[in-house]
């Protein structure tokens, strides 16, 4: 068994599922149907595995993979999916390493039909487009199938509101038929690159947000600030179509300047983005509150812009500034649905 010498990728196994499919390999994939207590990795997690044994992605974070690759090779061999469950009670968790206080149960399926192939290119599409998508996955017989609306309408219910949650599931109590859900990747568009920003992008990419910056000021917006992130050295209204804000996108206005903060500040609100957060004082923002009701903005809405800005953990400088906004849009992202009810 060895593993892939491409790095890991743990926010796309099924992208890599699909491009392994394609230069025809045999490909497996593992996915977390179930956990209880200390488990290391979500339900919906995925393992992709090739006949080989090459595999990408994680359902432990390295506790059981080596099991589960093994079990894949065989059904790739034998052509049945099959599920396997880890845990501490067990003697077998202390051999694979499960030894964390939790457990897990894991479905292996065998991906090698033309069917596969076009479900996973249906995903990315929706993936690359930030929309939403699903599979149901009957894990008495094995099959997938993509969430249809028009097939699966007694999911819909379901669907919906692991939209809303991000989170996979059983698609009823007692349910066989697992779903699995993919949203749009959580980005962070921030606006003003002033010094806070400098400290932000590296926080937030480290734990996998996509990054941009937005500032017309070109001193500000210059390479040799910021490095490995998207740069617009633009007006916001500008590039605010290029942007596409949704419910899966957070915004910080760091700027502390209306003719640069209000107008992405009104856009979010519209779009119903996850995160709102807004650099100032409290005096500042009651000023910009009167702003933006002027412009029509109802004041409902208004109050969901989270101002002062980040958490309340006494912050004094740019980088602990950095530190308290994103936390606070970790808290927006994990501690509430993505999307009103």
């Amino acid at each position: 068994m060895t593993q892939s010498s491409t790095p890991p990728s743990f926010q796309d196994p099924l992208g890599t599922a699909l491009n392994w499919l394609i230069t025809g390999r045999k490909v497996a994939l593992a996915t977390v149907l179930e956990t209880w207590g200390s488990a290391p990795r979500p339900v919906g997690s995925h393992l992709v595995i090739d006949g080989d044994g090459n595999f990408e992605g994680s359902v432990s974070g390295g506790c059981v993979e080596g099991a589960v690759v093994a079990e894949a090779v065989e059904a790739l061999e034998d052509c049945k999916p099959r599920r396997l469950s880890f845990g501490v009670e067990d003697e077998t968790a202390w051999q694979v390493g499960l030894s964390c206080g939790g457990k897990i149960s894991v479905f292996i399926e065998p991906l090698g039909t033309g069917q596969h192939r076009d479900m996973l290119a249906a995903h990315q599409a929706a993936k690359n487009a930030r929309q939403p998508s699903g599979f149901i996955i009957d894990t008495t017989s094995g099959q997938r199938a993509l969430y249809d609306a028009a097939k699966h309408g007694a999911a819909l219910e379901a669907f919906n509101s692991a939209c809303k949650s991000g989170r996979s599931g059983y698609a009823f109590p007692g349910s066989f038929e697992f779903l699995e859900i993919h949203v749009p990747e959580p980005r962070l568009v921030i606006i003003g690159a002033v010094h806070i920003a400098q400290a932000l992008v590296p926080m937030a990419q480290a734990v996998g947000l996509d990054v941009s910056v937005v500032d017309p000021r070109s001193a500000f917006a210059s390479p040799a600030r910021f490095g490995d992130c998207q740069l617009l050295a633009a007006w916001p209204e500008d590039v605010l179509d290029t942007l596409k804000l949704d419910e899966y996108t957070a915004l910080a206005c760091l700027s502390h300047d209306p003719k640069i903060d209000d107008l992405p500040l009104i856009a979010a609100l519209k779009a119903g983005c996850f995160y709102v957060g807004a650099l100032g004082s409290r005096r500042t923002h009651a000023k910009r509150q009167d702003r933006l009701q002027a412009k029509g903005i109802d004041a409902k809405n208004i109050a969901g812009i989270k101002a002062p800005i980040g958490l309340d953990i006494g912050a004094a400088t740019p980088p602990e500034i950095a530190v308290a906004v994103i936390a606070e849009v970790i808290a927006s992202l994990r501690q509430q649905p993505l999307q009103e009810a």
